[in-house]
Parts: C-alpha cells; structure tokens; sequence
C-alpha cells in the first residue's frame, strides 16, 4: 500500500520504506527457517501439550514465529525509513503476534524471538542496504508509476474538487 500511495514522481521514502520492510521480513523468514531446521526445532504449545485449546493445525517448528516474523520485518522496516507510518505497522505486527499465542499457535517467547530477530534484521537492512534500495526503487517504479499515474490522477481530481 505505501508503495501504491506513492504518488509517481514524489519522494521515495515511502517506496523505500516498502522495499526495506519486504527485504527484511525474507531475510528475517530465511533466518527462521535455519533456526527450526538446523538449530532447534521446537515443538507447537499443541504438540507438547494436547489437552490444549488451538485453532491450527501447522506442525513446522514453533520456535521462532514465522507469521511474527514477517510482520515484524515488514513493519521494523517501515519504521526504520519513517517512524510515523512504522508505529501503525508495529502496532499491527504486535497483534498478529498476539494472535498467534492466543490461537494456541506460538509460544510467546517464540513471537519475542521473531521480534528480536526481525528488528535487528530490519536495522541492518535500513542502515546499510539504503543505497540499494533506492536503486530498486528507482527500477521498480518504471513498471510501477505509469499503472499507478492514471488513478492517483483521478484521486486528487475527486479530491480536488471536493474541496
């Protein structure tokens, strides 16, 4: 959505900002999947304790969350290119973090790991892939901005005379 908000020919931190939340949840996923795979596997709250209420079914390692992972990539991401749009994503990570416990899912101490893992993951990202993200933008938004332009020209005419 921050990228489709965009409007073409503007400034890119909102481009950037969706770029290096993308980056950072697949490398945070591709950490995850280390961890579960070659590290330690842990077993879902269900598995271990099946007098347990759940809602899922899933019987990949537990430890660390992959769906906290990914929303906590995309949203650290985000705020680490612009904090005031980051916080509302933070604060939907957060949820579906909670989510994840509450469904029986996840341990918390498994959405804390994917919280760690994903912010540091997300800094690096932000402090030292920047130049490369703009250079993707800058690629990206050939494809992008000419679909984009008709309709974010239609916005601020609706807008436009609305007011």
């Amino acid at each position: 959505m921050l990228w489709l908000l965009t409007a073409p020919g503007s400034e890119r931190r909102w481009k950037i900002a969706a770029l290096c939340g993308g980056v950072s949840a697949l490398i945070s996923l591709g950490i995850n999947q280390i961890i579960g795979d070659f590290i330690w596997h842990r077993p879902r709250p269900y598995e271990t304790h099946p007098a347990v209420y759940h809602l899922t079914q899933s019987h990949d390692p537990s430890f660390p969350s992959d769906h906290a992972s990914a929303a906590f990539g995309i949203a650290f991401g985000i705020y680490f290119i612009d904090k005031r749009v980051g916080r509302i994503f933070l604060v939907v990570a957060t949820l579906i973090a909670a989510g994840r416990v509450v469904v029986g899912a996840h341990y918390l101490t498994d959405v804390l790991a994917s919280l760690v893992i994903s912010a540091i993951v997300a800094a690096l990202v932000a402090r030292f892939g920047r130049p490369l993200l703009l250079r993707l933008a800058v690629l990206l938004e050939r494809l992008t901005d000419p679909l984009v332009a008709p309709f974010q020209r239609r916005w601020r005419a609706r807008f436009d005379t609305a007011s």
